[in-house]
């Protein structure tokens, strides 16, 4: 090796040290360009205390005050310097997650007073999936309006993580009906983070229209649509979603798609699909199913002749100890006198409870 090294031209082994040099250099420079805060911290510390004075003095100052012409912020130069802008950002991002009502607002007010919003509006045109994602979670997070038809294009984007942000951004700024649409083209499915994060997003979105989310419950559907949408339809009490969920249970084999389907005819208190739960359990082969099964006659046949006859002939010829304890909870719920909390609870009807109610439980 050190012989090749050796006969290798002077000047050729000289450029290809320089050529090394100069790839290293570049690469340290766009680290920097990137990440300006990353060094100089002691620096960095000092601007951060000046701008938690100056943000705790702007949100609590009942009067709005022109931050542009803050002397602050013209003496640092925080609309210049890119450094600085990032740290100011940084700052406001995190007074963002604990603020709320009229400190939030006036926060927002400050994020708005110096264009910062105008700024993330042009970065969701950027070609970097980093400058969008960090436009978007900026202008979702201060709910900032943006087109509804630029912020449709970034739910058809190229990167996922592009199109998850985007989605979200959706469904907690939007209040009209077709904030929904991008369950229909989107082809990958979703992770049950993203369902569990949509989910909580569309149930706190207040002002937005409630629609019938059973027309998801469907084998055309990915299985993760089909579980968000029975989450929905359990939560909305939807029951006009019975025939799409009998449908589907009598052609889906996803086991977990399957104990979902039966657990949510008992959610929206489906008394219809009783005689329809008994056959099934004939067939279901599943013991996750048919425990699911028991629980949902259990929830549905109060004082109901044939779920009780059912339930007792379970406890008696089943071999499954989980079949047979199941079915003796089912029976107990079935026979129970119960009190008007309790039977409100078995009805999955907890968000109706009163105050006092809700202490009992």
């Amino acid at each position: 090796m050190i012989e090749l090294i050796d006969n290798i031209p002077d000047t050729l082994f000289r450029i290809f040290i320089f050529n090394i040099i100069i790839v290293n250099i570049g690469m340290l420079l766009v680290f920097i360009y990137n990440n300006p805060i990353a060094l100089d911290d002691k620096k960095n510390k000092k601007i951060k205390n000046i701008f938690n004075e100056l943000l705790n003095e702007l949100i609590l100052n009942v009067n709005k005050i022109d931050l542009k012409q803050n002397h602050v912020i013209r003496q640092l130069k925080v609309l210049e310097k890119r450094r600085v802008k990032i740290i100011f950002i940084k700052m406001l991002r995190e007074y963002a997650i604990f603020l709320k009502g009229k400190e939030f607002e006036a926060l927002t007010e400050i994020y708005k007073s110096i264009d910062l919003h105008v700024k993330d509006m042009k970065d969701l045109e950027s070609r970097r999936t980093k400058t969008i994602l960090n436009a978007i979670e900026r202008l979702n997070r201060f709910k900032i309006v943006v087109d509804r038809e630029k912020m449709r294009k970034l739910q058809k984007h190229s990167s996922p993580e592009v199109r998850e942000l985007a989605n979200s951004y959706t469904l907690n700024i939007y209040k009209d009906p077709d904030i929904f649409e991008f369950l229909d083209f989107t082809k990958e499915p979703f992770t049950p983070w993203q369902r569990l994060e949509y989910f909580q997003l569309i149930i706190n979105n207040k002002e937005a229209p409630i629609i019938e989310f059973s027309k998801w419950i469907h084998p055309n559907y990915d299985n993760s649509l089909i579980l968000l949408a029975l989450d929905l339809c359990g939560h909305y009490k939807q029951k006009n979603a019975a025939p799409a969920i009998r449908n589907l249970l009598n052609i889906t084999n996803d086991s977990k798609v399957r104990s979902k389907l039966i657990k949510t005819l008992g959610i929206i208190n489906d008394t219809d699909a009783i005689e329809f739960l008994m056959e099934l359990f004939k067939t279901e082969n599943e013991v996750k199913c048919k425990i699911e099964i028991i629980r949902s006659l259990g929830y549905l046949g109060y004082k109901n002749g044939k779920v009780e006859l059912f339930l007792k002939n379970l406890i008696r010829n089943e071999s499954s100890i989980s079949i047979k304890k199941a079915a003796i909870i089912g029976l107990n719920r079935v026979n129970s006198s119960f009190s008007a909390l309790e039977k409100r609870i078995y009805n999955f009807d907890l968000e109706k409870l009163n105050k006092e109610e809700l202490k009992v439980i």
